[in-house]
């Protein structure tokens, strides 16, 4: 593995149909810089595959891209796109939060609910119940984004209102 740092910026398909080829071309591309387990490949594809998915489903934004950089030990996998932020559902806390530092249950439906971490007033860390130590009941049905937590080693999602600008942030430690 490279000890300088590497970047990797590649524009995301607009449809399903090109997703495939985009996870291929964005595993070719680190894996000429960065050497990776086939576990590690196994989750980045499965990562990938949720940020596209949803960037296709959710976002209108024709520039949105992945940028992907890798600072030894770790491969940040940074989802940027421009539109409306994150919403949740029923008595759900919103963005802007007000409870810094404290870890909630939002609902995205009445079905899907996740635990998370606020960070900031427009900033959160999904959060794996597991490794949380929460109760197996409170398990998120939001799939995509359990997926991508249960793959990284932390996971974070930034709105900035004034840019309209969503981040979804990945984070893997590729030490051997």
């Amino acid at each position: 593995m490279e000890d300088a740092p590497v970047k990797i910026n590649l524009k995301i398909p607009k449809t399903p149909d090109e997703i495939l080829d985009y996870i291929h071309q964005v595993i070719a591309a680190l894996q000429e810089k960065v050497t990776l387990k086939d576990a590690t490949v196994r989750n980045i594809k499965l990562i990938l595959i949720e940020l596209v998915t949803n960037s296709i489903k959710h976002s209108k934004d024709e520039e949105a891209l992945i940028e992907l950089s890798f600072s030894h030990p770790t491969l940040t996998i940074e989802k940027v796109d421009r539109g409306l932020q994150i919403e949740f559902t029923g008595d759900s806390h919103k963005i802007p939060f007000v409870d810094v530092n404290k870890t909630v249950m939002v609902n995205f439906s009445e079905q899907k609910r996740q635990h998370i971490k606020i960070l900031d007033k427009y900033q959160f860390k999904f959060l794996d119940a597991y490794k949380e130590g929460i109760s197996i009941e409170f398990m998120p049905e939001h799939f995509g984004l359990y997926i991508i937590t249960l793959a990284s080693d932390s996971f974070v999602y930034q709105h900035d209102p004034k840019l309209q600008e969503n981040r979804f942030i990945v984070n893997i430690n590729l030490k051997p």
